[in-house]
């Protein structure tokens, strides 16, 4: 068995009309896996979209600019599509329908596409056709009023959980699925994603309790949301934070010994404020580098608060190979977050950087068939775009 050069999904073809963050991270996701992602800008010039100069979502890809409202250009996009497994999409629910790339016409094409729509809501119910980003999707998911301490305003989380998550990885996961049937019976299928949904989802263990108890959780006062002494974050002597995730009795017995305060032990999971401002005095009284020295040998869960720069720093994030260099397009050195998972047989690995927007439209259509002088008028008549990227 030959053991494919550029990961578990060479051989994939991908076609990535997405352009705000879930789309791209999820066809990234893929890309750095082996597939073969072609993103089909929008034509226009400065509206091609928010994708940034270098931005590692856009790595392992190649651009192509089509303006898909011209009928030539649907037909290079018609005929990408015959040849392609999975088409993703991040429009508002009718859009694709009005520009003919929807998945019933797409079918008609190519039986076998797994067509994937990335949406805030999605396609169907009272909220489709609504608008939003992350920040209103965690919220009518129930998870940003959980965020914070008690008794003050919900806290914006510090990443978009549902466009890089409830978006992004959840379509992912859903194409390899898609994929895996597929190869089993030779069909493909639609896959209608909502952030919003994915956000609810990850609500597993407090949308639980409520289910259980028929009384939800709120902010800063169940134990793993601020309540006990043993799973909470803790200012040090220096303004740093630490934090502590004792859950198993176990854990907090070995940290109170340390601390030489068995008294605490029967505390762990002690709500009252005279408690946790016990706890909070006793974090006060080192800075965060002696706590370091004091708790790093032992069976004790804890974490230093790392700021993005400490992270990115960090020994186990470096010896995880989670930040890695590559030669930008520009031949200069550019940073990335590195390739997740990591698999034994089928390392993914980077190929390519993030490319500029139409710098591969040439290549593309050649491979297509179209030759030069075809590509130079359809580029004239703004069909087409590229760049000499």
């Amino acid at each position: 068995m030959k053991i494919p050069d550029n990961g578990p999904l060479e051989g994939v073809k991908v076609l990535d009309l997405t352009r705000m963050l879930p789309g791209p991270f999820c066809t990234m996701l893929l890309a750095d896996l082996g597939a073969e992602v072609t993103i089909i800008e929008r034509a226009g010039g400065a509206d091609i979209g928010p994708r940034r100069k270098n931005f590692h979502v856009d790595r392992n890809k190649k651009s192509l600019i089509l303006n898909l409202k011209d009928a030539r250009a649907k037909d290079i996009f018609y005929r990408l599509v015959s040849n392609a497994d999975v088409a993703v999409e991040g429009f508002r629910p009718g859009v694709t329908a009005r520009l003919k790339i929807d998945y019933p016409t797409l079918r008609e094409i190519n039986n076998g596409l797994i067509y994937c729509s990335i949406s805030g809501y999605g396609q169907d119910g009272p909220y489709g056709t609504r608008v939003g980003h992350d920040i209103n999707y965690i919220a009518l998911s129930g998870l940003l009023s959980l965020t914070g301490k008690k008794d003050q305003d919900p806290v914006i989380p510090g990443t978009q959980i549902a466009d890089v998550a409830g978006g992004g990885l959840m379509a992912a996961n859903s194409i390899l699925a898609a994929l895996y049937f597929k190869e089993k019976t030779g069909q493909g299928q639609y896959i209608d994603v909502s952030m919003m949904d994915g956000v609810l989802s990850f609500n597993a263990v407090t949308l639980f309790e409520y289910f259980s108890t028929g009384k939800a959780p709120q902010r800063g006062t169940y134990r793993l949301l601020g309540s006990a002494p043993c799973y909470n974050v803790y200012r040090t002597k220096d303004d740093r934070h630490i934090t502590i995730g004792a859950l198993e009795p176990k854990f907090w017995a070995n940290l109170c010994q340390k601390l030489s305060r068995e008294d605490l032990i029967a505390k762990q999971y002690d709500a009252s404020s005279e408690s946790l401002e016990e706890v909070k005095q006793i974090f006060a009284s080192k800075t965060s580098t002696e706590w370091e020295r004091l708790l790093e040998s032992e069976d004790v869960c804890y974490a230093p608060v790392l700021n993005l720069e400490e992270a990115a720093r960090n020994d186990q994030v470096l010896h995880r190979d989670m930040v890695v260099e590559m030669k930008g397009p520009d031949s200069k050195n550019l940073k990335q977050v590195g390739i997740v998972p990591k698999f034994s047989l089928t390392p993914g690995k980077i190929r390519i950087p993030p490319p500029t927007p139409g710098q591969h439209t040439h290549e593309i259509l050649r491979g297509l068939g179209i030759g030069q002088e075809a590509i130079s008028k359809l580029e004239e008549e703004e069909v087409v775009k590229g760049c000499s990227g």
